[in-house]
């Protein structure tokens, strides 16, 4: 970072602070103190001048937005300090706007921000030019960030908008559209509902292309058998020893399982066991009555390939892992210590030490099962940081194999569905709600990608397939 420039930092502070006045001991002064809060504190980003100093008035906008419910800002703040550095650069502020919106302020950053975007291959999610540049959709936002800001410095009263003072035009535009319908709901028709809506828009928002949307299933990328062997074979030459073998065993227990990284990293040890079943998969209970964390805090059943069961019981039993475990609860205890010892230190720098109260550490009750050298539990971002450079070391040999984390969980469900239905004799749309079941899935809505791709491949391969059988009639007929 430039030591000129400006920056970001986050901060934890309270959305609802009130003064509360204390006396000093006997000389009747007093002081004003922040009152303790049951609410939270949220995570504020800001931004910083050169100098050290907050920057006036985007932090107050940026302090608005955690009071009106926002959980975090970074990328509110994120959009500024961009449309701020540009600014800098232009020897121009955010006053900077006249009764022409096409030489204000915004509508140059607009120009920047479109001079500057990124031109990026759907399908491989690769860099073709301007790497350094913008995506769509974060010019999109950030765009977006700006106006509201504008708006709301017209409501604060710190710069009206008006004739001679104009960012942008606005513009009503009125929609129609129609909500969604779940049609595997009996009930679905009931809530089929036509509505009228109004949307005020502006002429600087509609210079940006739509993003087109496309359809989900569509955005699948599940590997294919070629692909998914190039993976399982990387991690059994690279990620055999030590605790890269527990991060090969992780990533194949999600791509086996369909379990969400988030499932992954908190998948509870109770419950894995040596399986005394000739049964070659072995349903797992995984849930809040267990310590995982399933989206929606939904309970579901899984189903574990036998051979890795095996692993996981292995892996449970090994030699050392309680010592890491007892070492990773030490260190929790000591950072609860630091924070409790910090926070006694505030309240008496504070004059309020009578306030002060320190709360217990507790171990969580629920034990994770994979956990790292330090005896914790691994992060959903270490997950996804060895996933990257799995991707990136095999793509020196395959230059096409580009898959993500997420990847490996339609890789499941897509593999499941073949199988199932090569077995059973069942067309894939009939497999939905046990799929559903499976992923752990709120509305089959979510699982119709799975068997939309699915349908889509089929089709595909029995187009090609009556190609074929065409071209070897033509060429037999000569």
């Amino acid at each position: 970072m430039d030591e000129q420039d400006f920056y970001n930092i986050t901060i934890n502070v309270q959305p609802y602070p009130k003064l509360a006045q204390s006396l000093v001991n006997d000389s009747g002064e007093s002081t004003l103190r922040v009152k303790d809060s049951a609410v939270p504190e949220r995570a504020l980003t800001i931004i910083v001048q050169p100098d050290g100093l907050p920057l006036y008035p985007q932090n107050q906008f940026l302090y608005s937005l955690l009071k009106d419910g926002k959980k975090s800002t970074e990328t509110d703040a994120q959009a500024l300090l961009a449309f701020q550095r540009f600014l800098t650069h232009q020897n121009k502020t955010y006053k900077s706007i006249t009764d022409v919106p096409e030489e204000g302020a915004p509508w140059l950053f607009a120009d920047h921000l479109l001079s500057n975007l990124k031109v990026i291959n759907p399908a491989t999610a690769q860099v073709l030019r301007n790497p350094e540049g913008y995506s769509l959709s974060s010019a999109r936002t950030y765009i977006d960030v700006v106006i509201r800001f504008y708006k709301w410095l017209h409501r604060s009263g710190l710069l009206y908008i008006t004739r001679d003072n104009k960012p942008f035009e606005f513009e009503e535009v009125t929609l129609r559209r129609d909500q969604s319908v779940n049609n595997h709901d009996l009930l679905g028709h009931l809530s089929n509902k036509r509505k009228a809506i109004t949307v005020q828009t502006t002429s600087l928002k509609k210079r940006f292309p739509k993003i087109q949307s496309t359809p989900p299933h569509l955005k699948l990328k599940p590997m294919s058998v070629e692909d998914k062997k190039i993976f399982l074979e990387h991690l059994k030459c690279n990620y055999n020893q030590g605790y890269a073998k527990t991060i090969g065993l992780m990533l194949r227990f999600a791509i086996e399982t369909g379990l969400r990284v988030g499932e992954l990293v908190t998948f509870p040890a109770n419950g894995v066991h040596y399986p005394m079943t000739n049964s070659l998969l072995i349903p797992f209970t995984i849930g809040p009555a267990n310590g995982c964390e399933t989206k929606f805090t939904k309970q579901r059943d899984i189903q574990v390939p036998y051979s890795l069961m095996l692993e996981l019981d292995e892996y449970l039993h090994k030699e050392g892992r309680d010592d890491l475990l007892t070492k990773g609860v030490y260190r929790m205890r000591q950072e609860h210590q630091q924070e409790m010892e910090a926070k006694k230190t505030a309240h008496k720098n504070h004059g309020i030490l009578g306030d002060f109260k320190e709360s217990k550490f507790v171990a969580s009750e629920h034990v994770r099962l994979f956990i790292s050298a330090h005896g914790l539990p691994y992060s959903k971002s270490t997950i996804q940081a060895h996933m990257s450079l799995i991707r990136t070391k095999i793509r020196k040999t395959h230059p096409n194999w580009y898959y993500r984390i997420h990847d490996l969980r339609s890789t499941f469900a897509t593999y499941w569905l073949e199988e199932q239905t090569e077995k059973r004799g069942l067309v894939f749309d009939l497999l939905m709600q046990e799929l559903a079941s499976l992923m752990g899935h709120e509305s089959t809505l979510t699982t119709e990608k799975y068997t939309n791709f699915m349908n889509d491949k089929q089709a595909k391969l029995g187009y090609a397939s009556r190609k074929n059988k065409a071209a070897q009639d033509a060429f037999g007929a000569k």
